[in-house]
């Protein structure tokens, strides 16, 4: 199938089909200015994934589940719990933040601090995601290139609860059990998940045909106190443990690493006739160890401690204002010869939010921030929407922003140009902080004309740079060097969502993502062109839903600039609600197709797996 009948079919959808009214206008999302916000209000580019879509799509991995929206590509060098990266927008990994119920994910300890994406298995806790695309997160950092906000369930009135089992291919077994209750007074939640597979032999270059298992546990709860109407308070704890097993430490194959990380969040909020008063303290403790024949070879631990402030008031019918302070300290504890290090920033931010005859939204914010290391620096952002005409049978929004922002070196970054590692070039490289600049323009367009058809499209265009930008030296080998000029990512995402009727529904995603370095030539492991065209069936009054999707990725390069093969992927996947039990399967890679994301590391045949889930 040629990438060409996908954007046909598209087309064809949006020319010939008769549609009903979209309720997507009215959602509220809340990643764009922490703030609650109807849609069609919403200038920045955000995507939205619902618990439903979530278990349809019986995903393992939040890489697998994140692949088919629109901007975001995912690597992943060796199957679950192996090194993966996600990127939004073809930039690096380490731009987009990661958050759970408000908590970053970030690992500081790492090479650079970036989320561990391949630790965060998919459970039933998940009710949504909100996804932020490009530099306009500057009210979570101005470093935050793409926001990934992950929201917990919440909990009602009374109790329920359930337990989940799966097993699958490759030996894989997935244990869930989760309870929540409360009252007008208070409420909580927890879960409890655990996630196995023997895996498959990861290293192309290992013809000992061992497999590489993993193992991850995941405790995750939260609880709440309302004190009155307008104050409560809330905790939120979250802890994960896992091990992966790796191939070539050295002139072994008997790898392991493990992981462990415990967040925490304790949070006091008024909100009352559109006044909000919110003070937050966050914490992050992380762990890793890497073993080689059984005998410990490096450890490191570090965290991360935030203090947040947030407000938010209406000024009058037409204007709202945002504003907030947060307080972060990194730490970076070696065991084996590292630098100890330690490092604090100040962030300030405040933005107006316009209304303009329920028509035209504009948003204009700022931020600044004061690195212990790196100094002042300041960043903005600016989005606007326009609903030139808005009825119940059609609506069309136009919109765009623009955001910049910056990135201090990580303290391992640091720390790996001062240690003994270093050579070369690295020895005498100062690194300084790298700016950034995004902008995209789009146009959402809704029509309405049934009960049972109902179409959405959206289509963006958008174009970043990053200056200065900071890479490890793939050459020589000698550690962080800082680029001297701008690398730039551009393109466009295509989102086109068709209900035919009561039982079908189409959906198709898009992205054509040039990158370029200062030479030129593209980044690595990024695909240009990437598709997914999903077919949902929905059948027994929507008790059996049923999903078809072609993902596919083309014209990719690895780091050493050779070409990497085009691929396409094909999976089944189907749920089946009886009474209060819930079926699940899923085919992956139906068609057995040989490819790779990261070369010489194998990816998985051919896979099945099926679960059941049972609710009180």
């Amino acid at each position: 199938m040629k990438p060409s009948f996908y954007i046909l079919s598209a087309a064809l959808m949006l020319l010939l089909s008769p549609v009903h009214a979209s309720e997507r206008l009215e959602e509220l999302v809340v990643t764009s200015s922490r703030n609650a916000t109807p849609l069609r209000q919403v200038g920045a580019s955000v995507s939205v994934i619902t618990e439903a879509d979530i278990q349809l799509q019986v995903a393992q991995t939040l890489n697998e589940l994140l692949r088919n929206q629109p901007g975001i590509t995912v690597s992943n060098s060796g199957g679950l719990g192996a090194n993966s990266t996600l990127r939004i927008r073809g930039e690096e990994g380490y731009r987009t933040l990661i958050m759970i119920d408000g908590i970053e994910m970030t690992d500081p300890t790492g090479t650079q601090a970036m989320s561990h994406v391949e630790h965060l298995s998919l459970s039933n806790e998940i009710d949504r995601i909100e996804i932020l695309r490009g530099p306009q997160g500057f009210i979570y950092g101005a470093d935050a290139g793409g926001v990934i906000n992950i929201f917990t369930r919440s909990s009602s009135e009374g109790m329920s609860g359930g337990f989940a089992a799966e097993v699958g291919s490759y030996n894989t077994r997935r244990l869930n059990a989760s309870l929540n209750g409360g009252n007008q007074l208070m409420d909580g939640f927890v879960s409890v998940a655990q996630l196995s597979s023997d895996g498959f032999n990861a290293r192309e270059t290992d013809k000992s045909g061992e497999e590489d298992g993993y193992d991850n546990t995941t405790v995750h709860a939260k609880g709440g106190i309302n004190f009155n109407q307008a104050l409560r308070a809330q905790l939120v704890y979250r802890d994960q443990s896992a091990e992966s097993e790796y191939d070539s430490c050295g002139s072994s194959n008997d790898c392991l690493s493990k992981f462990d990380q415990a967040v925490g969040r304790v949070s006091l909020e008024y909100n009352r006739d559109d006044f909000l008063q919110s003070l937050a303290y966050s914490y992050s403790d992380i762990e890793r160890l890497f073993l080689t024949d059984g005998e410990q070879v490096y450890a490191i631990s570090g965290g991360m401690s935030k203090a947040e402030y947030f407000g938010q008031a209406a000024l009058s019918s037409a204007l709202t204002t945002v504003w907030g302070l947060d307080h972060k300290k990194e730490t970076l504890d070696g065991r084996d010869g590292d630098a100890d290090n330690s490092r604090e920033q100040l962030g300030l931010f405040a933005e107006l939010q316009a209304n303009v005859n329920d028509a035209v939204y504009f948003t204009g914010g700022v931020r600044y921030d004061d690195n212990e290391d790196f100094g002042r620096y300041n960043s903005y952002r600016l989005t606007a929407a326009w609903l030139p005409f808005s009825t119940s049978v059609h609506t069309l929004k136009l919109r765009s922003s623009v955001g910049t922002g910056f990135r201090a070196p990580s303290l391992s970054e640091l720390a790996y140009n001062d240690g003994p590692w270093a050579s070369g070039a690295a020895v005498t490289t100062v690194l300084d902080a790298e700016e950034s600049e995004g902008v995209d323009i789009g146009v959402d367009y809704y029509r309405a004309l049934s009960e049972q058809q109902a179409l959405s499209v959206e289509f963006t265009l958008f174009d970043q740079k990053v200056e200065n930008e900071i890479y490890y030296d793939l050459i020589d080998y000698s550690g962080y060097l800082q680029a001297q000029g701008e690398t730039r990512s551009y393109g466009s995402e295509l989102l086109v969502d068709f209900s035919a009727n009561k039982y079908l529904a189409l959906i198709f995603s898009s992205t054509w993502n040039p990158t370029e370095m200062l030479d030129d030539s593209p980044r690595a492991r990024r695909p240009e062109n990437s598709e997914n065209l999903g077919v949902r069936v929905n059948l027994l009054n929507d008790e059996l839903k049923l999903l078809a999707n072609i993902y596919s990725a083309r014209k990719a390069i690895d780091i050493d600039g050779t070409e990497m093969d085009d691929y396409r992927l094909v999976s089944l996947s189907a749920n089946w609600v009886l009474n209060n039990w819930l079926l699940s399967a899923k085919i992956d890679n139906l068609t057995n197709r040989e490819y790779q994301q990261v070369s010489s590391y194998n990816t998985a045949e051919r896979s099945f797996h099926a679960g059941v889930q049972f609710s009180f």
